[in-house]
């Protein structure tokens, strides 16, 4: 299963860069600039990660990062014409899809809750944010990182599933983006 793991996270290493990119120009955009909410009379400078403009586009970022990584281990195999032969390995079906799920929901957490961490930790710290820190300003964000998990599933669920019609193929991904967006 190790090995599994290994194999995956080495496959998925250009996807976690790009991943790593974004999330740190994310965090660039959010710790960059004041973001003033209106107060009762008056602009005050806030928390960027309860504003609904950035909350879209944090959302919009993490759905991305799970449609890539979610593509990526589903159709990896059979862009190369593995599946046969990762199927019938010693290791069972149900221990290489579910190693495969494994790294791939760990990894977009991990990639989802680091912006959130670090401009946490940012926000925390005294003279860095002109407003009061609150730990239950984290909630949107998140729960917008417990959403780019299930947009992964369905990412995964729709790489591999073998309907011909793009609509039907891409049903479970459009189904979670939509609900999510949603909720």
């Amino acid at each position: 299963m190790f090995a599994l793991i290994l194999k995956e996270l080495r496959s998925l290493a250009w996807v976690i860069a790009l991943a790593l990119l974004a999330d740190g120009w994310m965090l660039s955009e959010l710790t960059g600039q004041t973001h003033w909410v209106r107060g009762d009379m008056e602009l005050q400078p806030g928390f960027a990660l309860v504003q609904t403009e950035w909350l879209i586009w944090f959302g919009f970022l993490l759905a991305s990062i799970a449609s890539v990584l979610g593509f990526a281990l589903s159709l990896d195999d059979g862009l190369r014409g593995t599946w046969a032969f990762a199927l019938f390995r010693p290791v069972s079906r149900r221990a290489y899809i579910g190693a495969k799920l494994l790294v791939g929901g760990v990894m977009t957490l991990v990639l989802a809750l680091l912006p959130v961490v670090a401009y946490s930790i940012w926000g925390a710290w005294p003279g860095n944010l002109g407003a009061p820190f609150h730990w239950a300003q984290l909630q949107p964000a998140i729960e917008a990182c417990g959403w780019s998990v299930v947009v992964f599933f369905g990412t995964f669920l729709s790489g591999i599933r073998p309907a011909k019609w793009w609509w039907s193929r891409l049903w479970p991904l459009v189904t979670t983006v939509t609900l999510g967006m949603w909720l």
